[in-house]
């Protein structure tokens, strides 16, 4: 399986204003990783979909899993400012504040898989939350 990295748009804007540090980190545990050929489960970080919560507890949560599973959305914490142990069982990986939003797309009669960074956080927010308005962006 290929496994390939796409930034949208509006996510190289977005880029362009993060610190050296930061472009550098997102660059050093994903990118070069992917274009190596290393699967997400390999990489140093956590990558997780973004519609597996711990708690659903509300109409608001239950909407932004059912959007997330739907539009095939994941998370990855990309080492910004520093890495720090996991505590997820079932998604190993190290955390951290930054983190990159991510669309997968997979690709079975070519097996390939695609993973289009559309946002860019450098706190994880919590409660967690995903941009979804920015995935709908045109992958470049």
């Amino acid at each position: 399986m290929e496994h390939n990295v796409y930034f949208t748009e509006e996510c190289k804007l977005q880029l362009q204003s993060l610190s050296e540090e930061a472009q550098k980190k997102l660059f050093k545990h994903f990118v070069q990783p992917i274009k190596n050929g290393l699967t997400p489960s390999e990489l140093e970080g956590k990558y997780k979909p973004s519609w597996e919560m711990e708690f659903i507890k509300t109409q608001m949560q239950q909407a932004f899993v059912q959007q997330a599973k739907a539009e095939k959305l994941f998370h990855y914490h990309f080492g910004f400012r520093y890495y720090k142990d996991g505590k997820d069982p079932k998604y190993g990986g190290k955390v951290s504040d930054g983190i990159v939003h991510i669309k997968q797309n997979e690709f079975s009669n070519s097996q390939v898989t695609e993973h289009i960074v559309f946002d860019v956080c450098l706190e994880h927010p919590s409660p967690f939350k995903v941009p979804f308005l920015k995935d709908k962006t045109k992958a470049a």
